[in-house]
């Protein structure tokens, strides 16, 4: 540095033009800065920083008119040299994919690992003339003449590695181009004419030593690069609807996704849409009403989805989507302006079938529990009755009691129990046989059942006892229910496999609470009554006493 000197500088019209082109972009970068996010923002301002370093440097170069000091300034360009095509790539490569994620500050460091290495391998050219070599000197003997520098090995390489980052955005914005078609195709072919600019200079100077103010064109040409990039982003808005959603459609998204316009009308659609709707070409404005398969249905969920998260069903034939609405907006005057939206149909087929058939696994689960339901409520069933008479058995009597107990404490209400046993049953069945003796208890069962209310209910507790529970009924009215059940009993034979046969009862009664508040109770008084019945004669029916 100690061989420029404060006094051997020259302000000249290139210098000063160019120093306004770094005014320019230095401005440029302030105003993308604070723009509206776009895909590779953060990118984009790092490469007018490094668009900025090398024009300062070529300023400061053509400025100086000692030799060492041009060459020097040339040394010092190599980071923006060198950091301008890193960054070039890196935006690119995030805009064409839509990537909003910024850079971080460990990515940033190591993308400036390439610049800084060839930076110290300049700076240190004095060591190893591999850089610059000895043919290095002014064009002319003029003071202030721009340097012919002879180019080493070491600069043949590291034009190699920014030819190759060249190479690779080159290849970005073609690759983006030949998946498109139409106006975006334009769009990208734009690209790759304005990314082609500063390669072409820069070939141009090295090869053919083409200069503009004796100086290498390409940062020149790279600033105008920067700019029109941001004019085309930023001023005409080239890419605010299409190419933000372009990644997601071509690439990877693996389900059908349309991008339609305030109109309705289906301005981008990816190959999985196309080839569901059976689309080939002529597709490109046609109204989403109009698409064969699914246009019409989804049409109709669009217009009446209301909110754009809302999710939608679509059934197209045998398949099943699930949709999901996007808007596509960008600020404007008074609030976000909306271009169109993004319809994403997401293929829900195996879950439906799933739902399908859980549904149906549901249904035929359902199905069993009931059929078993009905099972255990006919076991139920046939562990509470009888199943010579079908009459309820002992098992169900405490249930029973105790529900009418509590009803009869309730309304205050008398509750009368009566126990019967059938006369000389065993001598019967001794002279007519058990099968006969069978036929008479189901004989009397279906008789004490024909002639008992409803509220009333009769158990076979034993091999000839009956029991009858009688609710809401006093010690009159039960015995001359009793008694009428017992006359009607003795008036008529009961068919049998052995003939009519005349069969009489007798009965004992127990009143609760007078003669007990248990079942057990009650039954005992019941009994005692029953035995003083059978002592006075049988035929007949007691009460109990107090």
């Amino acid at each position: 540095m100690s061989v420029c000197s404060i006094n051997q500088w020259q302000l000249s019209a290139p210098v000063t033009l160019t120093l306004c082109l770094c005014v320019g972009v230095i401005l440029l970068a302030r105003w993308v800065s604070r723009q509206q996010v776009f895909p590779g923002r953060n990118s984009f301002v790092l490469l007018q920083l490094t668009v900025l370093w090398w024009m300062g440097a070529a300023a400061l170069e053509m400025a100086a008119e000692v030799p060492d000091c041009k060459v020097f300034w040339a040394q010092m360009a190599w980071p923006g040299i060198v950091g301008v095509p890193t960054f070039w790539a890196v935006f690119l490569w995030q805009y064409v994919n839509s990537s909003q994620r910024a850079l971080r500050a460990g990515n940033i460091a190591l993308l400036l690992v390439g610049p800084l290495l060839i930076w110290l391998l300049a700076l240190s050219n004095p060591l190893h003339q591999l850089f610059y070599g000895p043919a290095t000197q002014p064009i002319s003997a003029e003071q202030g003449a721009p340097i012919r520098y002879d180019h080493g090995v070491l600069f043949m390489a590291a034009a190699v590695y920014v030819y190759a980052l060249m190479l690779f955005c080159l290849w970005v914005v073609l690759r983006a181009a030949w998946f498109s078609e139409g106006v975006h195709r334009r769009h990208y072919l734009a690209f790759v004419m304005v990314t082609c600019v500063p390669w072409s200079a820069n070939i141009s100077y090295v090869v053919f030593g083409v200069t503009l103010f004796g100086f290498d064109p390409t940062p020149f040409c790279f600033a105008f690069t920067v700019v029109a990039f941001a004019w085309l982003i930023l001023g005409v808005r080239l890419f605010d609807l299409l190419p933000v959603a372009r990644h997601l459609l071509v690439e990877v998204l693996p389900d059908p996704v349309l991008v339609v316009d305030g109109q309705g009308r289906v301005v981008e659609a990816n190959p999985v849409a196309l080839q569901l709707a059976g689309l080939h070409r002529a597709w490109k404005g046609l109204p989403l009403q109009h698409w064969p398969v699914f246009g019409e249905p989804l049409s109709q969920a669009v217009g009446s989805a209301g909110e754009p998260q809302e999710q939608l069903d679509l059934a197209c034939g045998e398949a099943f989507f699930e949709v999901r609405l996007r808007n596509i907006e960008r600020p404007g005057k008074g609030g976000m302006q909306r271009l169109g939206q993004m319809i994403y149909l997401r293929d829900v087929t195996a879950r439906h079938q799933s739902e399908v058939n859980l549904a149906a696994a549901l249904a035929l689960s359902e199905e069993r529990l009931s059929t078993i339901s009905e099972l255990h409520e006919q076991l139920r069933e046939q562990a509470l009755h009888d199943p010579l008479t079908g009459l309820y058995n002992r098992r169900y009597l405490g249930e029973f009691f105790e529900r009418e107990q509590s009803r009869a404490l309730r309304d205050r209400l008398p509750l009368a129990l009566a126990l019967i046993d059938l006369d000389h049953f065993k001598l019967l069945n001794d002279s007519h046989g058990h099968l006969a003796g069978d036929e008479v208890l189901r004989a009397v069962a279906e008789h004490l059942e024909m002639n008992l209310r409803s509220t009333d209910a009769v158990f076979r507790i034993g091999g000839e006892e009956f029991l009858l529970i009688l609710p809401g009924v006093d010690a009159a009215e039960a015995c001359q229910r009793v008694e009428s059940l017992r006359e009607q009993l003795a008036s008529v034979r009961l068919p049998t496999r052995a003939g009519p046969l005349q069969v009489t009862l007798s009965a004992g009664l127990a009143l609760w609470p007078q003669h007990g508040h248990a079942l057990d109770e009650l039954l005992q008084a019941a009994d005692a009554a029953l035995y003083e019945a059978k002592h006075a004669g049988r035929n007949r029916s007691v009460l109990a006493t107090q």
